[in-house]
């Protein structure tokens, strides 16, 4: 054809039609009179007229010429749609998640000679890198616009302390040997003390701001005090341990009626013997004799010989053993649930609160009168002392930084005892052996003294006295 273009405006059949997205467009040749013929040339001169600039598919325009495809609409041209960036990511190089029980036994008992309690790292160790967030493919129209895609979401950098972020903040490298866990977006990798044998005379009281790990026995007389978690490999005598997370004793310990133990978090060991222990969480064991036990959870007794046998074990919860007492009932008072002491240590709490708002108040009274402007100032004490110290004002908005916590720390202690007192009657003694005589139930305050012997059996308060179910 010699003008293909004055063709197509005398023949108006030939439709072009682009979507309302611009993503597509479809052609309808008509039927060309005399037999004439359109080239690739004349249809892509064609499309080019009517703004069809990107993504036309020629493979599809040559088979409709070769065919001779008239009278129906056939897409000759596609747009391509924008591909969104991908969100940056962590990647981390040691597990964020250790197993959060110990190994059972065949025997049902508990197995804390080979807990994973953390991971550790070296210095100079890449515990985390950072994949940064892409920008995305860009797409377009058949019209030749441009589809812009939307970048992915960066995540905010690491926080936390043990570690510096390499030059290009992709990396980040442990700055000492430690314990590494990360814990409500923060990154903490802190020192654990250990000790390669027994803890003896030779070494002494332990005082550790972090972990301690005693890989050997731990002799009578010496004391271990952490912030953090109290690993001890070997048998404890009479010692004192105090921990600010968990204590773990892999083999048990023999207290002697003076041996003691105190956690913030949970406590476990293979066996107990005449040891007082005082957890705000759970208690673990495959025995107890002659023990004074308060947890603030739950108290278990694994496997098939996990009994309880004298002295008082209490807990907030619930207390799980295979059988209490013995033959000989030898008494053993066994008690859940809220008691009058309880109701007075939140009243006791609330005082607490109290006292320290007050001493807040005071501080934030005083942070006030250093802030205020020159021409606000009075001759007041506290302008005189802040002309004599300057150290004054530092030392006490940092008062006032340890008093928020120490108010903090109440407020999480007084939700933990509100729930508790809220869940009066939900508390409960399960036995899965024999209950003997000489054995005291106390829940929530009633009593049950134990006469003959029970089996398999739950103790629950209901309708103010202690009931038994019996469980299969």
């Amino acid at each position: 054809m010699d003008n293909v273009f004055d063709f197509f405006e005398k023949n108006k059949e030939s439709v072009i039609k682009i979507s309302k997205d611009k993503l597509s467009a479809t052609l309808e040749l008509t039927q060309p009179p005399n037999d004439a013929g359109y080239t690739l040339k004349d249809i892509l001169a064609l499309l080019d007229n009517n703004g069809i600039k990107q993504g036309i598919d020629e493979a599809t325009i040559k088979k409709m010429l070769e065919k001779e495809i008239y009278e129906s609409p056939i897409t000759v041209a596609k747009g391509k749609l924008p591909v969104d960036g991908e969100a940056g990511y962590y990647t981390y190089h040691f597990r964020t998640k250790m197993p959060s029980m110990p190994k059972i036994l065949p025997d049902g008992s508990v197995d804390y000679l080979n807990l994973e309690l953390f991971e550790s790292v070296e210095a100079g160790q890449v515990v985390a890198e950072y994949i940064p967030a892409t920008t995305g493919v860009y797409g377009y129209t058949v019209t030749g616009e441009i589809l812009k895609p939307k970048r992915g979401a960066d995540l905010p950098p690491l926080r936390g302390t043990g570690f510096v972020v390499s030059e290009d903040k992709k990396k980040y490298i442990a700055l000492k040997n430690g314990k590494i866990e990360f814990r409500d977006g923060k990154l903490e990798i802190s020192n654990v003390y250990t000790i390669a044998g027994d803890l003896d005379l030779s070494i002494g009281n332990v005082r550790f701001d972090g972990d301690v790990n005693v890989l050997g026995n731990m002799a009578s007389g010496l004391s271990i005090v952490a912030t953090g978690d109290v690993i001890i490999d070997g048998h404890v005598e009479n010692a004192k341990i105090r921990s600010g997370k968990n204590v773990i004793l892999k083999q048990g310990m023999q207290g002697a009626g003076t041996g003691y133990i105190e956690s913030v978090g949970n406590v476990s060991g293979k066996f107990f013997e005449a040891v007082n222990i005082n957890a705000k969480g759970d208690v673990n064991a495959n025995y107890f004799l002659n023990c004074q036990v308060n947890s603030g959870g739950t108290v278990t007794v694994s496997g098939s010989k996990g009994v309880i046998i004298g002295g008082k074990v209490r807990a907030l919860q619930c207390v799980k053993a295979h059988g209490l007492g013995n033959m000989a009932e030898i008494p053993t008072i066994i008690e859940t649930g809220i008691n009058p002491e309880y109701v007075e240590q939140y009243n006791d709490l609330n005082k607490s609160i109290n006292k320290v708002d007050s001493e807040i108040m005071m501080l934030l009274k005083q942070v006030a009168a250093f802030e205020k402007p020159d021409e606000e100032k009075t001759d007041n004490p506290i302008e005189r002392t802040k002309k004599i110290d300057k150290n004054l004002y530092e030392k006490i908005k940092q008062a006032v930084v340890i008093k928020k916590r120490e108010r903090d720390r109440y407020l999480r202690e007084k939700v933990i005892m509100l729930e508790a007192i809220n869940n009066m009657g939900q508390s409960r003694v399960i036995v899965e052996n024999k209950v003997y005589s000489g054995v005291k139930i106390i829940i929530d305050s009633e009593i049950l003294q134990v006469i003959g012997t029970y089996q398999s059996v739950q103790f629950i308060r209901k309708d103010n006295k202690i009931s038994t179910l019996l469980i299969g």
